[in-house]
């Protein structure tokens, strides 16, 4: 693919653009014989910076010629870089998955396109190996299909995939309180521009404005050491798929490395938040406490509620300006409203929820302490930290409560570990 590149062909491909509309674009690759296989019945999804075209056996993702606050593809050679940045990112996580980059040419009648072969370059796809949409767990957990094995199977791959990432450096100006600052900014103004709730909207941009002022000493702490890394940005229950029965993460956050560039529990916040928001209270604590035994991050614990919160502003917002752009054709943004104001309603719920009780549970030897203490996370929406990590949530708490922030046994397990106890439960904050 790099051969296409010169500044010849970089001139050439906007004057071959420059005839073709997106609606055209569009339209063309919505016909079978665009592409080099069989594609009986075309189907397109759509988000608000992309199309996804299903032909065949392939998806086939092209970026739309957008520009927003947080992406600028209004370029041909903007939208093709991307493309190479995703298929790169995207294959840490599912590499049988995404294939290549493959350009989208003009065909040999007036208005027809192809996929690869020759001839100059009007676009750029990112080519994959299509799913059953129905088994994305965003449908999985609709139908009541998602499983407490998928869960568990979720909350152990994102765990080793995060200890395997590179830390960022505090000179990146990752993850520091004025970037989340800047990124909080963001989302909520547009939220606030798009949301038919303005009270709801407005108290919770005041609530989490102070929540983030409040907690930048965590933030500097959690860079310092060495908690943002390079994660997927993106990882609601649409971008997770069943393959061979594995979750796995796939379309992560590729155009923006401020956004990718993030603390790994903003990283797991995002699907604990879309269990919460389905209603899925128990596979939402399942999440949480098994990515917390597999990786020891108990410290997490003083930060997490309010990255769920802006997880839920950042999906409202999306949905938002998603409807928006439709409603432009004639569709209704009720739907959408709907979504958002019950995202913002869940956001509100995190910033402001009060600390809770602690239970020391205690006992023989395989008498059931784990299990009812898993139950009671469940059930009632708890942290559970069990006997061989407590000494080190404690210690976690002590020194994250010594850099400036509020310690974690305000949100969890600190008090002082008892031989006898087996598991401990906190009431958590989502």
């Amino acid at each position: 693919m790099k051969g296409y590149h010169n500044n010849e062909t970089e001139h050439a491909t906007r004057d071959m653009k420059s005839q073709w509309d997106d609606a055209a674009l569009m339209a063309a690759l919505r016909q079978p014989d665009a592409y080099p296989h069989p594609a009986p019945a075309i189907q397109v999804i759509e988000t608000h910076i992309s199309r996804v075209f299903l032909a065949g056996d392939f998806a086939y993702k092209v970026r739309k010629p957008v520009q927003f606050d947080f992406v600028d593809f209004s370029t041909a050679q903007a939208r093709r870089d991307d493309c190479e940045t995703e298929l790169r990112l995207n294959r840490r996580f599912a590499p049988s998955l995404y294939l290549d980059v493959v350009p989208v040419v003009a065909g040999p009648a007036p208005g027809s396109m192809h996929i690869g072969g020759n001839g100059m370059p009007i676009e750029y796809a990112v080519r994959m190996r299509r799913f059953d949409q129905q088994d994305l767990l965003s449908a999985r957990v609709s139908a009541g299909r998602l499983e407490p094995g998928h869960i568990d199977a979720l909350a152990r791959s994102m765990a080793s995939f995060h200890q395997a990432q590179p830390a960022a450096a505090p000179a990146d100006g990752f993850g520091t309180p004025a970037r989340i600052d800047v990124t909080l900014a963001e989302c909520l103004g547009g939220v606030g521009t798009l949301a038919q709730a303005p009270h709801l909207a407005s108290r919770v941009a005041g609530r989490a404005r102070r929540e983030a002022a409040r907690l930048a000493g965590a933030f500097r702490a959690r860079l310092r050491n060495g908690h943002v890394r390079e994660c997927h940005g993106d990882l609601h229950l649409g971008n997770i798929v069943l393959l061979d029965d594995v979750p796995t993460p796939f379309d992560c956050l590729e155009f923006d490395a401020a956004l990718r560039w993030t603390d790994t529990i903003s990283d797991l916040a995002f699907p604990v938040m879309d269990l919460l928001y389905h209603g899925q209270q128990a596979l939402a604590y399942r999440l949480l406490n098994g990515y917390l035994e597999h990786s020891g991050d108990y410290g997490s614990l003083a930060v997490l509620r309010f990255y769920v919160a802006m997880r839920a502003l950042v999906r409202a917002r999306v949905v938002l300006e998603c409807a928006h752009q439709n409603h432009g054709a004639g569709a209704s943004m009720a739907p959408a409203q709907s979504q958002a104001h019950r995202l913002l309603a869940l956001a509100w719920r995190c910033l402001v929820r009060r600390r809770g009780p602690m239970v020391l549970m205690h006992g023989l030897s395989g008498s059931g302490k784990s299990t009812v203490a898993s139950q009671m996370s469940e059930a009632g929406g708890w942290y559970v930290c069990a006997r061989t990590r407590f000494a080190s949530a404690c210690i976690a708490a002590w020194h994250l409560g010594a850099a400036g922030m509020p310690p974690v046994r305000q949100r969890g397990p600190t008090a002082a570990c008892s031989p006898s106890a087996g598991s401990v439960a906190a009431q958590a904050s989502p």
